[in-house]
């Protein structure tokens, strides 16, 4: 049995290169589809107020969000709890998990040339990516993805021990700065820069809802230009906030790829202990740190927060959010793949189909040169609107698979990845 402490294994006289080739159906592991489906799902509950409306407009409630009643807060307070921030880790997690599977693979199959044809698919992905962030939707996490691929290959003969470290360190370090940061800020703060702060925040209130006006504005009734346009210029500063996003997302890779190494999927039974104290205790306590501090922002939405808020929405980012995410996962991993998940396993399968097409649909929904529905659909209508057409892709995903073998968006993927087309029909 392989070591597990060891990024690679050393095969004494290897046999002849296997041709490098797509994970065959049998080979697939049932957990990781259903776990993929699931996430997309989590997304979908994120980006689906988005695609409707300004961010501001749904979730920055110091900024006289669009909606105030009762049923639009509680359904925002609800993607906010239970999705905000926790399927994306998941997905993360995943894809780190896709690049260990593939890793191990290629080298039981003597593939020399796996690190090529990875890049490669990297390269895809990247591209495919750009054009959903410039044509299509702001939001776009697949270059994100892509690029930290690149990074991760540097890590593939890292030990264990190494990833685990660089995972904690990706994961406390900035918690531990911003948390310092914040706490020197408010002793050594006087009531002049206190009273500037309050001015600079008043101001960024006015800007924030200038910004919300003219994104209503434009997708509503501008033209595709001028849709293109705004999107380019949001794009542009997305790419801060992405930077800093990129050290959670990278930690989750690395957790993925040492849950390769370690056969946690294949063997969730060996791991019980662990998996058990991720659903049954982490999972409660971030769900109520997270709890806590957005019902607190939700009830006081124009107060200055108190630094123990401030401290708690650190944790809630760094801490909370995938400690869910791993609490969601242990817990499925705990209850078993039964039979009626397998139409989460699918959409799994179809999880870059099923995610651009969330995108396409609802950006035409919304925007001018759709049914211009932008800023009109309220959040609990959105909430509702999501599951519903989610509750319709785990059938058409089931349909479809009987009938091929990749979606669309997969079967483009892999053809290029390979640079041969893929047998697409089942028949």
């Amino acid at each position: 049995m392989p070591d597990p402490d060891l990024p690679e294994q050393i095969h004494p006289d290897p046999p002849q290169e296997a041709a490098a080739e797509p994970v065959p159906l049998q080979e697939r592991i049932a957990a990781m589809d259903v776990l993929r489906g699931i996430a997309v799902l989590g997304i979908f509950l994120i980006n689906m107020p988005l695609y409707l409306a300004p961010e501001a407009g749904f979730f920055d409630w110091e900024n006289n969000a669009l909606w105030s009643n009762s049923a639009d807060r509680l359904a925002t307070l609800f993607i906010y709890i239970f999705a905000q921030g926790k399927f994306y880790t998941l997905f993360s997690f995943l894809f780190g998990l896709g690049f260990g599977m593939q890793m191990l693979r290629a080298e039981e199959r003597h593939s020399l040339n796996f690190l090529t044809i990875y890049r490669r698919r990297l390269f895809v992905l990247l591209a495919i990516g750009g054009l959903h962030f410039t044509l299509i939707w702001w939001g776009d996490v697949l270059h994100v993805y892509a690029l930290l691929g690149f990074l991760l290959i540097h890590f593939r003969k890292r030990t264990n021990k190494s990833l685990l470290i660089w995972a904690a360190c990706l994961t406390f370090i900035p918690l531990v700065l911003f948390i310092g940061g914040t706490t020197y800020q408010h002793f050594n703060d006087d009531k002049p820069a206190v009273e500037e702060k309050e001015k600079k925040r008043r101001e960024r209130r006015e800007e924030d809802q200038k910004l919300v006006a003219e994104d209503l504005r434009v997708k509503s009734s501008g033209s595709l230009p001028d849709i293109l346009k705004l999107r380019l210029q949001r794009d542009a500063r997305q790419l801060g906030r992405e930077a800093a996003w990129s050290t959670e997302l990278f930690a989750s890779f690395l957790l993925g790829l040492w849950v390769s190494r370690r056969r946690i999927l294949q063997e969730p039974q060996l791991y019980r202990p662990i998996l058990t104290k991720l659903a049954f205790v982490a999972l409660p306590l971030a769900l109520a740190v997270s709890t806590a501090d957005l019902i607190y922002g939700y009830q006081h939405p124009n107060q200055t927060s108190p630094l123990w808020r401030t401290h708690l929405g650190f944790i809630r980012e760094f801490l909370a959010r995938p400690a869910m995410a791993f609490g969601y996962a242990a817990a499925i991993l705990l209850l078993g793949i039964r039979t009626w998940m397998s139409p989460f396993a699918a959409v799994g399968r179809m999880a870059l189909t099923n995610y651009l097409l969330h995108s396409i649909v609802f950006t035409t929904v919304a925007n001018s040169y759709g049914l211009a529905l932008y800023g009109k659909i309220h959040p609990a209508n959105a909430l509702a609107i999501c599951f519903a057409f989610y509750a319709l892709q785990l059938p058409f995903s089931v349909w479809w698979l009987r009938n091929f073998n990749y979606g669309p968006a997969e079967w483009l993927w892999r053809s290029l990845t390979y640079s041969r087309r893929q047998p697409m029909s089942r028949g």
